[in-house]
């Protein structure tokens, strides 16, 4: 593949830069799964508790450092989320370097290309997930992989800093085994037996060994490493999530990198063994898949991992696709976010503007306490030149190999655009626990204390909106009910009930007992 110009690689560091920076602040958590990722960075900031003894020890001090450097600008929520547009950018510079290191020049901006190009990347790395950590890391591990058949004692480096980060700061076990599996299993292959590949391989295993046990020590010193044991040790990763799980989400999930994986695979089918610069990303393949069912932060937050791989491989086929193979995967992309751009626009003419008036109606109903006009007008406008700009630069794409990925990389920009501008308020009055919490603080005294009883998510949602002195024996009560057993009886008076409009199963009620103020 020829070597990426210049100028063209300004234009795709832009391109990752917004991609992976925009929308990442100025909203409420989305999902109670943002909530619970934001509950030790609260504590950590509070300084109640370690990072060590965190779930995320690595995510959790990048995200409070974040924090607290943006205090002045931002509330903790949105200072802690940049963390997860850093460990973005880390993610696509590593994989990028990867595809250049296995490949050649030209493909690491294809490789960049395809994982902005996967489907189900785009809400998780705007998300506050410590999940984005572990691509990061995970890609600094296959780049140590990739580069340590020139360079051992770069590759070296990279494979102990990748592999003690990920058992120390991140998930921990499973991690560190499916790490050195990774390294590992390519000494199968006479290619991959190079003296310095085997150095690389044994150094740096031997360092993060080294790493990990000098750290481990050193937290039983201070007395951290109990609290740090709690959420790394084995009964933290059972039960496994089998038989079917987040696998019958990867289709989507990693769509459209699997389909150029395959295709990678097939074209290379009758030589495999002899091309020994695409065995690292199927073995990470291969070792990643079994790692899916091991638990993480969020429901279907290990598939991220598997895009890594995916995006090698996709990056590896594009190179090798015929004319026409390419060209309909082009106009098959440009198809589809053209579709894509035309309903989020008529959705949110419906929502907005009230037409097409039978749209308007349902979407009405999914979201009653959305108030029209709540988007401004220059939200509205970064949306329209987003549009008008993807429209006119569609013809304007360069007719190189990575034309394909660059659609599919520049529709999902776009797409997050449009959500984030368009959308946000819209999502954040069906999903979003500032609305509810609101509501519900009309109906309190000021100041005054809260017995809660709910879910861990809606308990940390409601420590950070509305910090209220906890008692058990608080007259206040808010307790979490089944929408089904609503009528269930009430420790006293039922002041207000209320729900998220997308979660109609949760209930939220506020009781007060009376005398006891």
């Amino acid at each position: 593949m020829n070597p990426t110009p210049r100028a063209n690689q300004i234009w795709l560091i832009l391109l990752a830069m917004f991609w992976a920076l925009y929308g990442l602040v100025g909203r409420d958590a989305w999902k109670g799964e943002e909530a619970l990722a934001l509950a030790p960075i609260l504590d950590w900031l509070a300084g109640s508790a370690s990072a060590w003894t965190t779930p995320a020890p690595l995510y959790t001090l990048i995200a409070g450092i974040s924090a607290q450097l943006s205090a002045s600008q931002l509330d903790a929520q949105d200072g802690a989320r940049l963390a997860s547009g850093l460990f973005t950018l880390v993610s696509l510079l590593l994989t990028s370097m990867t595809a250049r290191s296995l490949f050649g020049p030209g493909f690491g901006a294809a490789a960049a290309l395809s994982l902005m190009g996967g489907m189900g990347l785009m809400l998780r790395i705007h998300a506050l997930l410590p999940e984005t950590a572990m691509l990061a890391a995970w890609s600094g591990l296959l780049y140590g992989v990739a580069v340590s058949r020139v360079h051992a004692r770069r590759g070296a480096i990279a494979i102990a800093l990748a592999l003690a980060t990920l058992t120390l700061g991140l998930r921990g076990m499973p991690d560190l085994v499916a790490g050195l599996l990774v390294v590992g299993l390519p000494l199968l292959s006479s290619n991959w037996r190079s003296r310095e590949y085997r150095h690389a391989a044994l150094a740096g295993s031997a360092l993060a060994g080294a790493l990990i046990a000098l750290c481990l020590g050193l937290l039983g010193y201070l007395g951290l490493f109990g609290g740090w044991l709690d959420s790394h040790g084995p009964s933290h990763y059972l039960p496994l999530r089998f038989p079917g799980g987040p696998y019958s989400e990867l289709a989507w999930f990693a769509w459209p990198l699997w389909p150029l994986a395959v295709w990678a695979i097939w074209h290379a089918h009758r030589k495999l063994a002899r091309t020994p610069e695409l065995h690292p990303a199927l073995i990470a393949l291969a070792v990643l898949l079994l790692t899916v069912p091991f638990p993480i932060w969020s429901r279907d937050g290990a598939l991220l991992l598997v895009m890594l791989p995916l995006a090698l491989l996709a990056s590896f086929a594009v190179n090798n696709l015929g004319r026409g193979a390419a060209q309909a995967f082009y106009w098959f992309g440009v198809l589809c976010f053209l579709f894509f751009v035309a309903a989020f626009w008529i959705y949110f003419s419906a929502i907005e503007w009230g037409q097409p008036a039978r749209l308007a109606d349902h979407v009405a109903k999914l979201t009653p306490g959305y108030r029209p006009g709540s988007v401004g007008s220059g939200a509205i406008l970064v949306a329209a030149v987003a549009t008008l700009l993807w429209l006119i630069a569609i013809p304007l794409f360069p007719r190189a190999k990575t034309r394909p990925v660059l659609v599919w990389a520049t529709g999902m920009a776009l797409t997050w655009i449009l959500i984030a501008t368009l959308f946000r308020p819209w999502v954040e009055a069906g999903w979003g626990y500032r609305p509810l919490i609101a509501d519900m603080a009309r109906h309190l005294p000021a100041k005054a204390c809260l017995n809660t009883r709910v879910d861990p998510a809606m308990a940390v949602m409601l420590r950070y909106h509305r910090p209220t002195p906890e008692r058990v024996d608080c007259p206040w009560t808010l307790r979490l009910v089944s929408r089904r057993t609503t009528q269930e009886s009430a420790v006293g008076t039922v002041v207000w009930e209320g729900f998220r409009p997308r979660q109609k199963t949760q209930v939220y009620r506020l009781e007060h007992r009376h005398g006891e103020d």
